[in-house]
């Protein structure tokens, strides 16, 4: 198991709760419960959750833990080297809200009997791991913090209330930026009440909360650094670590692009390696007249629709024309010839390609001197980069870095309106224009800025800086672990019944979920 970092783990609690279902847009109504999240179509697969909620553990979000008056009878276990962990161990409650916020923060039903299988099964793990932190502590005589230390983590506690307190002021007691003194504290009155009724919290409460589950973190941190040592990643292991990340993009998105554009543009995923065969290129985006681009766009849409319906029709008379196997064609007897259709209305008139190319030519003409002012400035020295300023509609080419190094467009592109890809990979050299280009955005002059190389990005400080964080991630995480595994393995963990059933129905949940996901991978392979 992983050991978390230090993060904001009360604060979490009272925001992120509140966010789940759609973002700090969304206003809870006073007086009622966080509404539920709508349950999921498939539990995660094991790995995801043998992962994913322990990472999340110290920073994820929290829901409240079950009043002792309202709980079952503690019952014992498992025991650590003698020292005895029962079903109310703090720690355990902990995590368990941890996982099961975690995930109901993505819309799995929480109150499925196996998610909290898994919850539990975690919980108890993370409960062991943590009396043998408190066991190796006092063995090496660690503390947790100085009362420097402590003081810090106050201040820092009542920062993140007032922080919680003033957004639910805000959106449960909705106090303005024009809001009266009176009116201020009528909203505190509302959202401490709120905070209190829907999470259990006052301010004294969150902070001794706060500053306890800190403690844990920085105790375990203390731990691991009196065995470990310093953990640290030299600029050699930064760099290999860089060229297996470019080796790893290389293998997903080289000769994929539409992968490549995907996840790099709609998922914001960051790759070290840029295909081949992109450039960069700028544009002048030239607004045209709505009636026009509307009858163009309408004769367009007309002429594809006829289109595809003398295609459809033509191979439909294919089909009728030619007889089954072995049969003999009959003609048709009177009585079998079908009866003369009603008159109907007149049709339309057919759409032509010449009746599109002339709305198309209108809209040329209308910018036709606008676009020869342009280029006439461009031939006489004027940078494109100052005629986009001057000239262009297009917002994103108002950002410097746009200007100078240019959208990225692949023959390939997905992101792109597919007249403008054409367009700009029509172009034969840097510095060439384009002829006007009709796009559904209006006319398009694209300028050839630039190509971009392929292969890894440069290795800069700013990304040297990013790999060196998460190396060292990596690098502790994997020491912890093994730390870890190497004091199980000394230790004598002995599981009552009780224990031991919870371990048992945490695997055969993973079980029936990998089940499930092997069961939709192949239905899946099926259909394709």
């Amino acid at each position: 198991m992983k050991i978390f970092s230090s993060g904001k783990t009360l604060t979490a609690i009272l925001l992120a709760v509140m966010m789940l279902a759609g973002g700090m847009t969304g206003v809870l109504a006073e007086g009622t419960e966080a509404a539920a999240p709508a349950e999921a179509t498939e539990a995660p697969a094991a790995e995801e959750q043998a992962e994913a909620p322990a990472e999340q553990a110290e920073g994820a979000e929290e829901q409240t833990v079950v009043p002792a008056e309202n709980a079952e009878e503690p019952v014992l276990l498992a025991s650590v080297n003698g020292d005895e962990l029962w079903s109310n161990n703090q720690k355990m409650q902990s995590l368990i809200n941890s996982v099961v916020s975690y995930y109901a923060s993505f819309g799995y039903d929480t109150t499925d009997p196996s998610m909290m299988a898994v919850a539990k099964s975690y919980g108890l793990e993370w409960a062991i791991d943590g009396i043998l932190y408190d066991q190796k502590a006092r063995e090496l005589g660690v503390t947790a913090m100085t009362e420097e230390q402590q003081a810090a983590l106050e201040a820092e506690a009542k920062a993140e209330w007032d922080e919680i307190l003033n957004y639910y002021m805000q959106n449960v007691g909705g106090m303005t930026d024009t809001s009266t003194d009176e009116e201020k504290a009528q909203a505190k009155e509302t959202a401490l009440a709120y905070i209190q009724q829907n999470y259990g919290y006052t301010e004294e409460s969150f902070t001794s909360e706060y500053t306890q589950s800190s403690q844990e973190s920085q105790l375990r941190k203390n731990v691991q650094t009196a065995v470990l040592g310093e953990i640290t990643a030299t600029d050699d292991e930064v760099t290999g670590y860089f060229n297996e990340l470019v080796e790893e993009d290389k293998g997903n998105y080289e000769g994929n692009i539409p992968m490549y554009e995907y996840y790099t543009n709609y998922m914001g995923e960051k790759s070290y390696y840029v295909p081949e065969g992109y450039r960069g290129v700028t544009h002048i985006l030239l607004n045209v007249d709505s009636e026009l681009m509307n009858a163009y766009t309408s004769l367009a849409a007309k002429l594809e629709e006829q289109q595809d319906k003398e295609t459809a029709n033509a191979d439909a008379e294919d089909t009728a024309e030619q007889p089954a196997d072995g049969a003999e064609e009959t003609p048709a007897t009177a009585e079998e010839t079908p009866a003369a259709a009603e008159p109907t209305a007149e049709p339309e008139e057919p759409v032509t390609q010449e009746m599109v190319d002339a709305a198309k030519q209108a809209i040329l003409d209308s910018v036709q001197d606008q676009v020869k002012e342009i280029m006439a400035k461009y031939e006489a020295g004027t940078p494109f980069a100052d005629l986009i300023t001057e000239y262009g509609k297009d917002p994103g080419m108002q950002q410097e870095a746009n200007r100078t190094n240019g959208y990225a467009v692949h023959k390939e592109s997905i992101l792109w309106d597919p007249a403008f890809t054409e367009g700009a990979m029509s172009l034969q050299k840097i510095g060439d224009v384009s002829e006007p280009v009709l796009g559904t955005k209006g006319i398009h002059l694209i300028h050839y800025t630039r190509d971009i190389p392929a292969g890894a990005v440069e290795l800069t400080e700013e990304i040297r800086t990013q790999l060196k964080e998460e190396l060292l991630s990596e690098k502790e995480n994997t020491a912890v672990s093994e730390m870890l595994e190497q004091w199980r393995a000394a230790a004598e963990i002995v599981y009552t019944e009780e224990g031991q059933a919870i371990l048992d129905a945490a695997k055969e949940a993973g079980s029936e979920s990998v089940e499930t996901t092997e069961a939709t991978e192949e239905t899946l392979t099926d259909g394709e």
